[in-house]
């Protein structure tokens, strides 16, 4: 009989489900919107029967084994009795999301009885919620000791948790109470610049807030709604966010307006979280010179950016998965850590490639039975010089290869690729592949090497959670790559942590003299990156892709006369 750790994310959206060994190794990790193809997949439960059936068969659990459940919780946050806080969210948002957090709370776990694994009701381990993120991010860096800080919507109390890596042994330092959070600031935000903050598209945010100017006097106004003591976050009272609410009002874009209405108030909102982020990070600052930072406002790259070397601390370490569907990991580690009484968070190696790979079965069934006219090419050990090729002549490739990432970055397993040279290549992809929003830039991969060559305030980026300015002799190289503000959000690799794509780029720089790659993630606008061999020769027949690579077999369009 072997022992398995089974991690929860139970906050309501963003479910996700890990597994980790009795080693503690963690040997599964994906979210459950890649399963089903839902984007958030709000209120579905983590550990949804079929995808925990074939989570548990990718790592060769056994009917009779040990399966311990844990959740991303400590609390349920409906029964704790505190005000809902409305000033900013309506309050019916709020409702809504702690009826969700009961509902996977209190139903966590049961799915092993349908499975056969369990002959009760489990009851799951429950851990605080900031704590797991704090796990989970120091699970993927390699650092010995470091400040570690979250900055969420929301935690078990507060929305900001401070604690200190020693020895890889996590203590809490402080923790914010009561309400105050720029989880809640940028999702209100979000709707004022016309988007969806339950679609999670503060994405588009951070994208727009490149293409405006931050008006010094909005940037004051909306730096009044919150305060931050000690690296404690609270906001103004009721009268004062209702004024700047006022003030703010006619800024926002109206339905039916063009997005670029809204890139001064993005801009704006940027700089007036990019003001209190820096205080809380002056209140740990002591703790330096190594940060890790989690919590769904770690993605939140272009503020990420900029904190190296002019903050007090040196280096900044984001995990892959810093969001809510990130805790699973963290619960399952901490469920395998009380159950053996490990005390160190062990370090899994860095690597982001977790979840599911390609059905061999589907995928050889692929192979046979490609659309007439498609080229089906083995490229069994020449893929990345092949696919270096394809993207040199100027065509866009799916790939899908090995285990999927987890977390909400495309790092080249479930990734669009692409020439950054030609100055249309951008609006090619949004209009033919994406059906996104033409302002939406895309990422430049290239080797850690050679970073320090193309962007000012060079640092790793493995997960792509950097924004980095481009230096301002090579931007014309790259245009398709290159953001209205001269940035990118830069991946960086290398043999040991990307080996593929660290091939691909070496390849298409040999060819090119360009060694920087187009990066996007395998989906289209509104959908969650693909999952299944399906998914992706779906997307080769319905949008403008050229061609797709799975594993080593490219399946190719038929190059136009």
């Amino acid at each position: 009989m072997s022992s398995w750790y089974l991690g929860l994310s139970t906050s309501g959206h963003d479910p996700a489900l890990a597994l980790v060994d009795a080693a503690g190794r963690v040997v599964f990790a994906e979210a459950t919107e890649r399963f089903l193809q839902d984007k958030r997949a709000w209120g579905v439960v983590p550990d949804h029967v079929p995808h925990l059936a074939s989570a548990l068969a990718a790592v060769g659990a056994r009917p009779g084994d040990r399966i311990v459940p844990a959740t991303s919780w400590a609390s349920v946050k409906a029964d704790l009795g505190l005000k809902v806080h409305d000033a900013l969210l309506p309050a019916t948002d709020t409702l809504w999301m702690q009826g969700l957090q009961a509902r996977m709370q209190h139903s966590a776990g049961a799915a092993l009885l349908r499975l056969g694994y369990a002959r009760e009701s489990p009851e799951p381990m429950r851990f605080d919620h900031h704590l797991c993120h704090a796990v989970a991010a120091c699970h993927f860096t390699p650092l010995e000791e470091a400040a570690c800080l979250v900055i969420d919507g929301e935690g078990d109390v507060g929305a900001v948790s401070h604690f200190r890596l020693a020895g890889r042994r996590l203590a809490r330092g402080w923790r914010s109470w009561g309400p105050g959070s720029l989880g809640t600031f940028y999702g209100w935000l979000t709707g004022l610049c016309g988007f969806d903050w339950r679609e999670g598209e503060e994405w588009k945010v951070m994208g727009l807030a490149a293409c405006g100017r931050a008006d010094p006097a909005l940037v004051e106004t909306l730096t009044g709604l919150l305060a931050v003591d000690h690296g404690r976050l609270r906001f103004a009272d009721e009268a004062a966010i209702a004024a700047i609410r006022a003030a703010v009002a006619p800024l926002a874009r109206t339905p039916g307006a063009p997005v670029t209405d809204a890139a001064d108030l993005a801009a704006a909102g940027q700089a007036a979280y990019a003001f209190w982020a820096d205080q809380v990070l002056a209140a740990i600052a002591e703790d330096g010179p190594a940060l890790i930072l989690s919590g769904g406002c770690a993605l939140n790259s272009s503020y990420n950016g900029t904190i190296a070397g002019r903050t007090g601390f040196e280096s900044v370490f984001v995990p892959p998965c810093p969001a809510d569907d990130g805790n699973a990991i963290g619960a399952a580690l901490l469920a395998w850590m009380t159950d053996t009484g490990a005390t160190r968070i062990p370090f899994g190696g860095g690597s982001a490639f977790l979840g599911s790979a390609p059905r061999a079965k589907t995928l050889e069934t692929a192979r046979h039975t490609a659309a007439a006219g498609h080229a089906v090419t083995d490229l069994a050990g020449r893929s990345a010089e092949a696919a270096a090729g394809l993207l040199a002549r100027g065509r866009i490739l799916g790939v899908m290869r090995g285990r999927a990432e987890f977390g909400p970055r495309a790092l080249g397993n479930r990734s669009i690729l692409a020439d950054p040279r030609p100055g249309d290549m951008k609006d090619a992809i949004n209009a033919r592949v994406k059906g996104r929003e033409p302002y939406r830039p895309f990422a430049p991969v290239l080797a850690e090497a050679d970073l320090a060559e193309w962007f000012e305030r060079p640092q790793p980026s493995p997960y792509m959670s950097m924004t980095l300015p481009w230096r301002h002799g090579v931007r014309d190289r790259v245009p398709a790559v290159v953001h209205d503000d001269g940035t990118g959000r830069v991946q960086t690799v290398g043999p040991d942590s990307a080996p593929w794509m660290a091939d691909l780029v070496a390849a298409f720089g040999h060819k090119t003299g360009v060694p920087v790659v187009l990066n996007t993630s395998f989906n289209i606008m509104g959908k969650p990156i693909l999952h299944s061999v399906e998914d992706a020769l779906g997307m080769l027949a319905t949008t403008g892709l050229d061609a797709v690579l799975i594993e080593d077999i490219l399946i190719e369009k038929p190059v136009p006369s």
